[in-house]
């Protein structure tokens, strides 16, 4: 008994001193024993507490460690292209996570490790969800929006879920939901929530626990897994199916899975069914959301600053005009409007704290260790705020940082494309989304004048209060405002919503 406890105690202390001969850790909270830093993590805008911390401590990276997790925050845009860009055929895998293989959810590719399988469903991705493809649908789901907004002006919100929803369904699978009860936004809406949701499960920490039984006290994890995993199926599968039908009927609207799945039927495509269904449930499941909280962050941006939005809207007409609505052929040359977009996504980014990565062999970074296995997270947010990038008083919100006097665009400051990640994991459908938000902007700008955002208590909201939510997926807090229809742009709205031509 004394031999192996001498044993254990020598072993621990070689991995302790063999760790540390490595190297020092990067610096964060101190912790505490067993449960590391679980106490420290940041319950409101974790981006900006972590972005403070690198302040504080005069670094560009802070480490939290939890049991069994060190999660590695890089707060600087230079530590971000140093790692995530510059290395990233080590840092650009996914952490690996007990709760998604217990939801059975590891089909979504932007979740599976770097390698073959990844590649391949990127690579379709992105050769079939193109432009060409997409914009069509996109436009028709802007234009569907505006009779929508003038029977509904106050609740945007949700015209605004059902519009995103319209654009990557119709897109996908030929399906333009008529509200947003309907079935398959529902489903889409439901998954999202449950992936974004932020919520740290103890199982990722101890995966042991995956073998305690759904009854057990302290299992509501195990319960909620096997109904996620249903939910799962369903997105993956559902509509899916629904167009195979469509299609045996003769009925089926061309879209992408129309094409993949005739390519699967006649034998040339270079992919599996099984592939096929991942790659068109992860656009159906993505898609939307990386829309709707740009689209709802512009609504709110338009409502607070008028003269940004009658800037907007004027240089949306000295293109296009009053007599029609806009379209994709006006697409990059109203640089004021790609400046609101630009703004609107670095102000307060989608997703401020991106999707995590991990690295996959022991590395150095400014003299700290970082061992393999480490997650590694890229902060969108303290990036886009940074005023040696973005220029002075980044908290403010002011497109015209973008553009140079002339009003052309100023090339010396980036696009805020932090908003859709960071080296090789960078969003896929990041062009797509782009798209869909831009011809949604510039149409809703050319009918309607967005009217001061109204908050839950029946006051103007303080854009020096205004707290997004703390969810992966960050959106603005509830508001409503009016639309109201902008002189002689009657004739411009659709008096029915018509379907994809």
């Amino acid at each position: 008994m004394l031999s192996a406890a001498l044993f254990i105690c020598t072993l621990i202390l070689t991995v302790v001193l063999f760790r540390r001969r490595k190297g020092p850790s990067p610096p964060g909270p101190r912790g505490w024993p067993i449960i590391g830093n679980i106490l420290d993590i940041p319950t409101k805008d974790p981006w900006k507490v972590l972005q403070k911390w690198s302040e504080d401590n005069g670094s560009d990276v802070v480490l939290l460690r939890l049991p069994g997790i060190r999660i590695l925050f890089l707060n600087t845009h230079r530590s971000v292209q140093d790692l995530l860009v510059k290395r990233s055929k080590i840092y650009s895998d996914r952490p690996k996570s007990t709760m998604l293989e217990l939801m059975e959810i590891t089909w979504v590719f932007a979740l599976m490790p770097y390698g073959t399988t990844w590649r391949e469903h990127r690579r379709i991705f992105m050769r079939e969800f193109n432009i060409e493809t997409v914009r069509p649908h996109a436009l028709q789901s802007a234009r569907r929006l505006l009779p929508r907004l003038l029977n509904s002006p106050i609740n945007y919100a949700r015209q605004i879920r059902l519009s995103s929803a319209d654009a990557i369904l119709s897109a996908t699978y030929g399906i333009s939901p008529k509200s947003e009860e309907d079935h398959f936004v529902c489903l889409a809406e439901s998954m999202s929530s449950a992936l974004t949701d932020g919520h740290p499960y103890l199982v990722d920490m101890f995966p042991i626990l995956k073998h305690i039984p759904a009854w057990f006290p302290g299992a509501k994890f195990k319960r909620q897994a096997l109904e996620w995993r249903s939910l799962s199926y369903d997105v993956q599968n559902e509509a899916y199916e629904h167009v195979k039908s469509k299609m045996e009927g003769g009925t089926a609207v061309p879209c992408v899975a129309t094409n993949l799945i005739s390519s699967l039927q006649s034998n040339s495509l270079d992919c599996s069914e099984s592939t096929t269904r991942n790659i068109l449930a992860e656009a159906y499941l993505g898609g939307a959301g990386v829309t709707v909280g740009p689209l709802c962050s512009f609504m709110l941006t338009m409502g607070l600053f008028p003269e940004i939005q009658a800037k907007a809207h004027t240089a949306l007409i000295d293109v296009v005009g009053l007599d029609r609505l806009p379209d994709f052929s006006d697409f990059g040359k109203i640089p004021y409007i790609d400046a609101v977009i630009n703004e609107v996504l670095r102000w307060n980014p989608l997703a401020p704290l991106g999707v995590f990565h991990s690295v996959t062999q022991d590395d150095y970074y400014g003299g700290y260790f970082i061992p393999k296995g480490t997650i590694v997270c890229g902060n969108a947010w303290a990036l886009m705020h940074d005023a040696s990038i973005y220029g002075p008083s980044p908290h403010n919100f002011n497109p015209e940082r973008f553009l140079l006097p002339d009003g052309t665009r100023n090339m010396a400051i980036p696009d805020a494309d932090g908003a859709f990640g960071f080296g090789g994991r960078k969003c896929p459908g990041r062009a797509i989304g782009r798209d869909v938000i831009w011809i949604s902007i510039a149409t809703i700008l050319c009918t309607y004048e967005i009217g001061e955002p109204i908050g839950e208590d029946g006051k103007c909201l303080d854009p020096a209060k205004i707290q997004y939510t703390n969810s992966l997926n960050s959106r603005p807090p509830y508001f409503d405002c009016t639309f109201t229809v902008r002189p002689g742009a009657e004739a411009l709205i659709p008096t029915e919503i018509k379907e994809v031509a």
